[in-house]
């Protein structure tokens, strides 16, 4: 019997509360989600700021300092320390690929995870700046970095993962079929998939084996999860 996928709750329980926010990861880990999924930008003052579009309120995250945004957007360590005992999937994100801002923000990061008493497989990096991944690694980094992307062939990914280090694939769910599922599987690499809602599919992905399923309605997906069991 296949190993059912990590559930991921996106951006936490967001259907149940703000998402990306504390009380949105406190929802998702009430409700049994083996993981969440969050956004980081870096501020003006180095901090790592949980929030999924670039602004908040019409202000910049990367051009504010942390104490200038509204108080319901949490630093990434407040994040964290909501989402104990949960996995955690940390996008890194930035205005354009391969800015200063995603590479400092990725260093960033890699200090504060460090800095902290879990395990590193608590957490999965993922990115669609590739490059600030390509940096974690390349600074000989023991996280897993997923890689996340929409439009580009898998083939050409998955071969850019085993050259740079990248442990997981982190592909639209449209994308995932049986030859990528098998490919993955070839090279020991995860394969986490975004954002499925549709149930039927949810029970599709999981008859492929996929790693891990990030989704915006954690508690149906493990209810479809656990029938399938």
């Amino acid at each position: 019997m296949k190993l059912r996928p990590v559930v991921y709750a996106h951006r936490g329980a967001s259907r149940k509360a703000k998402e990306n926010t504390i009380q949105s990861f406190e929802v998702a880990a009430k409700i049994g989600a083996d993981g969440v999924e969050l956004d980081v930008w870096k501020s003006l003052d180095d901090e790592l700021m949980v929030h999924h579009d670039p602004s908040v309120k019409g202000v910049s995250i990367e051009g504010a300092r942390a104490k200038d945004l509204p108080d319901y957007v949490p630093t990434l360590s407040e994040a964290l320390d909501a989402c104990l005992g949960l996995k955690v999937n940390i996008e890194i994100k930035s205005a354009s690929d391969r800015s200063p801002q995603a590479l400092d923000a990725s260093d960033v990061l890699v200090d504060t995870l460090r800095s902290r008493p879990e395990p590193a497989s608590r957490w999965i990096i993922s990115s669609f700046e590739h490059g600030a991944l390509d940096r974690i690694q390349k600074k000989g980094s023991d996280f897993l970095t997923g890689l996340l992307f929409w439009d580009e062939p898998w083939e050409i990914m998955l071969r850019y993962a085993v050259e740079n280090g990248h442990g997981a694939l982190h592909p639209h769910e449209t994308l995932v079929d049986d030859a990528i599922r098998e490919a993955t599987k070839n090279e020991g690499v995860q394969l986490n998939t975004w954002t499925v809602n549709d149930l039927s599919r949810i029970s599709e992905l999981a008859e492929l084996g996929v790693d891990g399923l990030i989704t915006d309605v954690p508690d149906q997906v493990l209810k479809t999860l656990q029938v399938r069991s």
